[in-house]
């Protein structure tokens, strides 16, 4: 038992120490670009369903959080303010999917192949969502969600996932009348520290529940286990069902773990390393915004019927993504021939690399910019 344990602890904070820099680089460059660029800027742009307007809702979402429930209160925000819905869903999208901090633990953790298939998953998963809302979402229920969405605009009508969000847009919105029109380099510079403090408050919990679940299943799963669910090793049934079959079991997965953006790419190469297709994983990792806490959120933003035709809607493009994407990558024969062992993930990491002399430059920058944005935060609420 108490093996057992240490293998699990062991687990847990060799891939801490993964990703650690690559995470707070990325917190720390979104917060620095978001505090340049105002919420005003971006949903005075987005109020038609043109090709251009789902562009800069790519580009928009890709420089800003990468929190699956920061994403949905902006994309709220961009709703009431006049964007469309086939917008602020590309919006979502790309700021969980999109973004530098989760390109990087991608990287590190799955590998290169991942990252051109999460990119070229995340702008079909926009394409195909945005082209579906036009399609199919009415335009009376879409009135209604917007009328409901203003009403329950207040901080006190958030879910308790969505405090940090709310206090983060209260922040904003004293630096703005706090400042000249143009604020000062170190006035912004301020502010960044506020949303990375922020930022950090809104995903940290959810990246230890994914980095727990992954040590877990690790340690206690074992691998016979995974072939069977994802069908490894039945050549007797058809390729596109085998395909099919994973990239639901991955949509599935991930709707039960309710693990954040950021948390899900480490859970993602535990699956790999058990099996799962290609496909499979770019389906779990793209499923962040339909866990049932976002779920949750989308009912108490913008009502229940909202919330189904969302719910089809984005698992509908998540499902012709991930075949999409496992067939092109099969084609162009970029899919890794080897998976290694799901044990073997955490072994030989203390290493003096260019990761570790990294790790010892961001992690003190983190710590002392959460201190600071706390310091910031409070004294604006005092205000």
């Amino acid at each position: 038992m108490m093996h057992t344990i240490t293998q699990i602890l062991t687990e847990f904070f060799l891939m801490m120490w993964d990703i650690a820099w690559g995470l707070l680089f990325g917190f720390l460059l979104s917060a620095v670009i978001r505090a340049f660029i105002s919420t005003e800027t971006i949903s005075s742009r987005l109020g038609k369903d043109t090709a251009g307007a789902v562009g800069l809702s790519t580009f928009f979402g890709a420089i800003s959080s990468s929190c699956s429930y920061a994403a949905a209160s902006m994309a709220r925000t961009l709703i009431i303010k006049g964007a469309t819905w086939s917008n602020a869903v590309a919006f979502m999208v790309s700021s969980t999917n999109l973004v530098f901090e989760i390109f990087i633990v991608i990287v590190t953790l799955l590998g290169w192949p991942f990252f051109g298939g999460e990119v070229v998953g995340g702008l079909l998963f926009i394409l195909l969502s945005a082209t579906l809302i036009v399609l199919f979402f009415p335009k009376s229920l879409s009135k209604t969600a917007v009328v409901q969405a203003g009403k329950n605009a207040g901080a006190e009508n958030d879910p308790h996932a969505h405090h940090s969000a709310s206090a983060m847009h209260h922040y904003e919105h004293h630096a703005r009348h706090k400042s000249k029109p143009e604020s000062p380099f170190i006035e912004k510079l301020k502010q960044a520290s506020g949303h990375f403090y922020m930022d950090v408050m809104m995903v940290g919990k959810d990246i230890l529940i994914g980095i727990a679940l992954s040590a877990i299943l690790m340690v206690l799963v074992p691998e016979t286990f995974w072939k069977s669910l994802f069908l490894t090793g039945q050549s007797h049934l058809p390729h596109f069902i085998i395909l099919a079959w994973n990239a639901i079991i991955g949509i599935l997965i991930a709707i039960f773990a309710f693990v954040c953006s950021v948390g899900n790419i480490v859970l993602a190469g535990v699956l790999w390393h058990g099996g799962i297709s290609f496909g499979g994983v770019i389906a779990f990792i793209l499923s962040d915004l339909v866990t049932i806490p976002m779920l949750m959120v989308y009912r108490k933003y913008y009502g229940w019927k909202v919330m189904w035709v969302l719910l089809a809607i984005l698992s509908t493009s998540i499902f012709l993504t991930a075949l999409s994407v496992d067939y092109l990558f099969e084609a162009l024969h970029w899919i890794p021939k080897t998976r290694g062992q799901a044990m073997q993930m955490g072994q030989d990491h203390f290493t003096w690399d260019y990761s570790a002399w990294l790790n010892l430059l961001f992690i003190p920058l983190g710590v002392f910019c959460f201190y600071y944005g706390k310091k910031q935060m409070s004294h604006s609420k005092n205000m």
